[in-house]
This record gives C-alpha cells, sequence and structure tokens, in this order.
C-alpha cells in the first residue's frame, strides 16, 4: 500500500454534508484536512469525516502544505475563483463545487491559472454523476426516441436563508436562484442535448428573501434545433408536503418517444409504437411509461468524488465536468440574465458588452 491522497477541504459549510460521505468511503486511499474559519462548525466536520480529522482555521495553511495534492473548494460563490487561481499557484489540483464561479470572467481566469500551473480543474456538478440522471441521458443517446423536440427542466425548493447569509448578496452568489441552483439544470441540459444557441430569460425577485430572483424561467433554442424550458422556484413549500409538486423533473419529447426523470420516483421511458431494442416493455395500458432499472449504488457527489480521486491516482477515470465544459454552463446562466435585463433574445457564445 502507498501513501494515502491527502486532500484539502477548503470549507465547513451544509455542503459539506453531501461531499464528506464521497472521502469516508474512501478512507483507506485518501485522507482529508479541512479548512474552517467558524470554530463553531469544526463539531460538525468531526461527526462527518471522523473525530481525528485536523482542522485548520485559514485554506492558506493547506495550500502550504506540501503534502496535500489536491483542494475541494466548499466556500461562498465569492471565494471560488480566489481560492482556486491561489491553489493552483500552490500546485494543487483542484475541485470545486457548483456553480464554477459568478461569471464567465472568472472562470476563464480559474482556467487560465489551472492551465499555467499544469494542475486539473474539475466541477463538482453532481448530477452528471447520478445514476438516475445519467439513466436519462442513455435513453436519449440510445437514438430510441428519434428527433429530440423539447425539453423540460424544473426545479422547486422553498429557500429562506438568515438575514446575514451570503446567499442573500447578488454580488456574493452571483445573481440570484439562476445562477445557483438551475445551474444544475442548464448543465445538465448541455450534458443531454449538446449547446444552447439562444436564450431568453424572466425573474421574480422577493426582496425580503434575496436580492438575486427567487423564481426564473429561461426559454433556450438548442444548436440541435430542440427547445427547452427550465424554471426554478425558491418560494414553493410543495415539494416536502404529502402528494405536493417534485423537487426535480426533467422530460423530454421525441418524435418516436418520451422520457423523464422524477426526484423520489425515479427514470421513465416511453417509446409511442411501444417496441424497443433495448428498453423491456410491460405495457398495462395505452400510454403507459416504463421504468429503468437503476442500480443506486451511491450518491452524484460521492461518484464524482471517487471519479476525481482516482484520476489524481492516476487511474482510468470519467471525468464528466472540467472546467473547460463547466464555463460554458455559467455562460448560459450569464446570458440569461443578459436576457432579463434587455428583454431580448440573447445569442451564445456571449459577445463583450460594449
Amino acid at each position: 500500500m502507498g501513501a494515502k491522497l491527502k486532500i484539502g477541504i477548503l470549507g465547513g459549510g451544509g455542503i459539506l454534508t453531501a461531499h464528506a460521505p464521497g472521502y469516508t468511503r474512501l478512507a483507506d486511499i485518501c485522507e482529508v484536512v479541512v479548512a474552517e474559519t467558524d470554530a463553531s462548525r469544526h463539531s460538525e466536520i468531526r461527526r462527518l469525516l471522523g473525530e481525528d480529522v485536523a482542522i485548520v482555521g485559514d485554506y492558506t495553511e493547506i495550500l502550504a502544505d506540501k503534502k496535500v495534492a489536491a483542494v475541494d473548494i466548499l466556500l461562498p460563490h465569492y471565494l471560488h475563483a480566489p481560492a482556486a487561481i491561489a491553489a493552483a499557484e500552490a500546485g494543487k489540483h483542484v475541485l470545486t463545487e457548483k456553480v464554477m464561479a459568478r461569471n464567465v470572467e472568472e472562470c476563464d481566469l480559474m482556467i487560465q491559472a489551472c492551465e499555467k500551473a499544469g494542475v486539473s480543474l474539475t466541477v463538482c456538478h453532481d448530477r452528471r454523476y447520478d445514476s438516475d440522471w445519467q439513466a436519462l441521458k442513455q435513453v436519449v443517446d440510445s437514438g430510441e426516441l428519434g428527433d429530440i423536440l423539447f425539453w423540460k427542466l424544473e426545479h422547486n425548493q422553498n429557500v429562506v436563508f438568515p438575514e446575514r447569509s451570503w446567499v442573500r448578496s447578488k454580488e456574493m452568489l452571483g445573481g440570484g436562484a439562476i445562477m445557483s441552483c438551475l445551474t444544475h439544470q442548464i448543465d445538465s441540459l448541455r450534458w443531454y442535448e449538446g449547446e444552447v444557441d439562444q436564450v431568453t430569460c424572466m425573474t421574480k425577485t422577493e426582496p425580503d428573501r434575496m436580492e438575486g430572483e427567487s423564481i426564473g424561467a429561461v426559454l433556450a433554442k438548442m444548436r440541435s434545433g430542440a427547445l427547452a424550458m427550465l424554471s426554478i422556484n425558491w418560494y414553493t413549500q410543495s415539494h416536502h408536503a404529502p402528494d405536493g409538486l417534485w423537487y426535480e423533473f426533467n422530460h423530454v419529447t421525441g418524435t418516436k418517444g418520451e422520457a423523464y426523470y422524477m426526484s423520489g420516483k425515479g427514470t421513465y421511458v416511453k417509446i409511442h409504437d411501444g417496441s424497443s431494442k433495448q428498453f423491456h416493455y410491460d405495457m398495462k395500458g395505452e400510454g403507459s411509461f416504463v421504468k429503468v432499472d437503476v442500480k443506486k449504488e451511491m450518491t452524484g457527489h460521492q461518484r464524482c468524488i471517487e471519479q476525481w480521486v482516482k484520476s489524481l491516482r492516476g487511474e482510468q477515470a470519467e471525468i464528466l465536468t472540467d472546467g473547460t465544459d463547466s464555463r460554458k454552463t455559467v455562460e448560459v446562466a450569464e446570458a440569461a440574465y443578459r436576457a432579463e435585463e434587455t428583454r431580448a433574445v440573447v445569442s451564445l457564445p456571449l459577445q463583450p458588452v460594449r
């Protein structure tokens, strides 16, 4: 057995709950050290990662540790770029929680810094690594849905942050709900269907909750010709209610069939003529969907971390969200904001504002 891979986790906030299991299940091959300035969070960090986990107060201590090979950035959005750039300059490979950064300019600085230092840059867009979301992509990629015509992707939550939370700041967040969490749907749409050609957007802001929008709707035309409608509602409580709304929902319509993923339910497919080369059908009536068999061995965060650690160890790995690709997701969100501001349809790639 060789020496364990040493990884620095920058930030010990709420998202650590999603990342920590990825490291504890790999405890035999990697060890972590956590940087968290708020000492009140240290007990929770130990609960998640073990009583013996090393915790420091400033992430510069981790960057100065030559034994640390890579860092996982779990900081607020406005700190993603400076932390990633500093890590690259210290020779550390970088994984950062989504969203990659607040805007394309920051993304470009991160990419340039990592390329210059010869280190990798990966973004934890966990949906691409989730078994059910991957199952939906496999259905689309099979070609059995025919030509893809339309996508509908939804995200529903009731999001209320404390008054002093950084998430309430439009500047610190990089916008509002669209940049923060609809980027899950934007990134997945790009993964499923290809690049976006044009977008337009409308938003609704509730100042008692946050400076940025709490509700947003984006209409997109893909380069493939398909249309897509993406929405985020951070003002609904129904996704936790009995018989209420779904948390996330992806539905795709093709000329020969359709499929969807619904959180808490799974991935389903329907071929319109009832015959399929790849999916077993036991149709219970006209219009029935059939559930796709999915083995749920780990979460998307866990699989992303697993693949990232493999890549760091020089093993064969499936990195689906490198920095260059994830930059394009931020670009679509930024284009949506520009469309909202100008009340226009905005084409991609974005052109500099004159």
